[in-house]
């Protein structure tokens, strides 16, 4: 029954065999649609296999080489810096002069009243040579209490116009590097800055009688003929006895000291041609190294101190050319700073 069905269901939707061969189909009547249909289906059927035949023939596009990746420089390595050689050891005289100059190097700076940079250097010095005299007794003067050092009994004492710290500690405490103590005794944090007519403490209780020359005594020759002899022979004993204390001097580099001794000696005695020629030769010596210490003031531009040396050389020897000049050359320099900066 089912296929009954089916079959009548079948027969319904389809014409019968004899509807169809009574009419023509479109099949079988050409019809210029029709023929365009097939040709248009043919086109495109022969298309489909001409892209199919190219798309399999077509060789895959090679793959692009790989990039090249250039390597990282390698970090550059600074060279490690050259190990400086060790200084030379020195020798034993060496180290000796050595600490010698180092010493006179911090006379300098206490003169112009740089502590600091002074007490350094005098430890250079000892490092070199821990017995070195002059280095320890300016590290003591710096040390010491004044006042405590030097006593408190003192006399005023009105400075001269050739008066220095150094001159005046050789003359009353007997030796000239003590001019820093003497110079703390009064409260002057610049040695250098000594100017005539200023007013300071000398210990002690006044100038040695020593210092002052002997009046000559009287020579009655009436009375006493013997009595000519006699001055003579004192005359000739103090001329030597100065010519022999001013050696002394010179050869401990007390040129100020020396000089003094055989100018107030040539003024009890005039016209004594030893003590002319030794005081000539002392106080050539004596120009020459105020000279330098005046020379190595200006390069430190410490000008109040090298005027104050070249007014010396220029007392010492006033026809001195050299001294002259470069004294106005520190004047004309003080002048231009003065301007420029300002000052006092």
């Amino acid at each position: 029954m089912i296929g009954n069905a089916r079959r009548a269901a079948q027969n319904r939707d389809s014409p019968s065999i004899p509807a169809r061969r009574a009419g023509p189909s479109n099949e079988d009547v050409p019809h210029p649609m029709n023929r365009l249909r097939r040709h248009t289906r043919k086109a495109c059927l022969l298309g489909t296999i001409v892209v199919a035949v190219l798309a399999g023939c077509a060789a895959p596009a090679p793959a692009p080489p790989p990039a090249v990746v250039a390597p990282a420089p390698e970090p550059v390595v600074a060279a490690p810096a050259p190990v400086p050689p060790p200084p030379p050891e020195l020798t034993a005289a060496q180290a000796k002069a050595q600490a010698q100059k180092l010493a006179l190097e911090a006379v300098d700076l206490l003169q112009n009243g740089d502590e600091p940079a002074a007490h350094a250097v005098i430890d250079r010095a000892l490092a070199a040579d821990a017995t070195n005299d002059l280095a320890k007794k300016l590290l003591d003067q710096i040390r010491a209490d004044p006042q405590k050092e030097l006593g408190s009994a003192h006399f005023r004492y009105t400075v001269q116009r050739d008066d220095s710290l150094s001159k005046l500690a050789q003359q009353y405490l007997g030796d000239r590097f003590r001019f820093y103590i003497l110079a703390r005794y009064n409260e002057m944090p610049n040695p250098s800055r000594l100017a005539a007519g200023q007013v300071i403490k000398i210990p002690g209780k006044g100038p040695l009688a020593a210092a002052a020359p002997k009046p000559p005594e009287p020579v009655e020759a009436a009375t006493k003929p013997s009595g000519a002899g006699d001055a003579e022979a004192r005359a000739r004993d103090d001329v030597q006895a100065a010519l022999r204390r001013s050696r002394e001097q010179e050869a401990r580099g007390d040129l100020e000291g020396a000089y003094a001794t055989l100018e107030e000696s040539l003024a009890r005695h005039p016209g004594n041609e030893a003590l002319s020629r030794q005081r000539d030769t002392v106080r050539g010596s004596l120009v020459r190294a105020i000279d330098r210490e005046a020379t190595q003031a200006f390069q430190r531009q410490n000008l109040d101190l090298a005027i104050a040396k070249w007014d010396r050389v220029l007392v010492l020897e006033p026809a001195n050319r050299k001294a002259r000049l470069e004294r106005e050359r520190a004047l004309e320099l003080k002048k231009k700073l003065t301007d420029k900066f300002g000052g006092k």
